[in-house]
């Protein structure tokens, strides 16, 4: 019975550090990607960018009008959910258009979701909404 009972704690034990193992690599990932993604619009890269978006992005949110140059990026709050398959990334942006030079600044909520399938991050929340009226 006792040696039962180990048998079967050792097997639970196991489990829960593949799975915690598991979560970490999946944060790791998270961590590179969004950080690739925040390289690419820092350099205003929107094109090169596109591929991080999740298919069922916001249609309106799934392009960014030529004038945009991004000035500033930076990560400001990082929350993932509790199964570790979507996470709540705010950024903020600073950026200008060409034909007005005046800095504007936007908080950008990102969702980002773990596709399993694909073993990666989407951004499903779609790129920044430079339209918003700003600062």
């Amino acid at each position: 019975m006792r040696r039962t009972y180990l048998i079967v704690l050792t097997a639970a034990l196991l489990s829960a550090a593949c799975a915690a193992t598991f979560d970490f690599r999946r944060e790791e990932l998270f961590e590179d990607m969004s950080k690739r993604y925040g390289r690419l619009i820092r350099w205003s890269e929107f094109d090169t960018a596109r591929p991080y978006l999740a298919a069922d992005a916001p249609a309106e949110r799934a392009s960014v009008p030529a004038s945009v140059r991004v000035a500033d990026y930076e990560v400001k709050q990082v929350a993932y959910a509790d199964d570790m398959r979507r996470t709540l990334q705010t950024v903020r942006i600073t950026y200008f258009k060409l034909d007005n030079p005046r800095l504007r600044t936007l908080d950008d909520l990102q969702v980002w979701e773990f596709s399993a399938d694909k073993g990666a991050w989407f951004l499903k929340s779609g790129f920044p909404d430079f339209q918003q009226p700003s600062e």
